[in-house]
């Protein structure tokens, strides 16, 4: 191999690399911030056992029920709207959270396993008490999810870091 093919190879795989750096950075998102994880499956949870429970089909008086609808409403609101608020203000649609198959089939995952137990928990308790299970494993389980979202973000800043590319 002569030495001018040999530096157009260096070359073209000097490209490639910042390439694939520009890509992993472009495809990084901010990181969340301190309250996301927390708001997000309190509101999810709260939303989801005050729909499935027995607490706003059986209040005395519209006025209650009317409050309570509301309630339900705007708790199982808040986690689109605080997704569509981070989408528009990153400019960008998010690509699927970077990972391997095994680490992105934990952070779905599980989720999904939470569910199961609660709807086993309706089974098993009856309305009130699988309402209850529904509300702290659907929430806890979105709190969790979006949790390891940033430290999958985290590992894709230290994998930058490391090919040389900082923020």
């Amino acid at each position: 191999m002569s030495s001018s093919e040999q530096s157009g190879w260096v070359t073209e795989t000097g490209d490639l690399q910042a390439a694939q750096q520009a890509q992993l950075a472009a495809n990084t998102p901010p990181p969340y911030q301190a309250w996301w994880a927390p708001v997000a499956g309190v509101t999810h949870g709260v939303g989801i056992a005050l729909a499935t429970g027995p607490l706003l089909y059986k209040a005395d008086g519209p006025a209650w029920k009317l409050a309570l609808l509301v309630a339900t409403i705007a708790a199982l609101s808040t986690f689109p709207v605080m997704c569509a608020v981070r989408v528009l203000r990153m400019q960008v649609r998010p690509w699927p959270p970077r990972g391997t198959t095994r680490q992105r089939t934990l952070l779905e995952g599980l989720p999904m396993v939470a569910y199961g137990v609660a709807a086993l928990t309706f089974l098993a308790f009856g309305v009130s008490v699988g309402a209850i299970a529904l509300g702290f494993l659907g929430g806890g389980s979105l709190w969790w999810r979006e949790t390891r979202k940033n430290a999958l973000r985290s590992e894709m800043v230290a994998t930058l870091k490391a090919l040389g590319r900082t923020e």
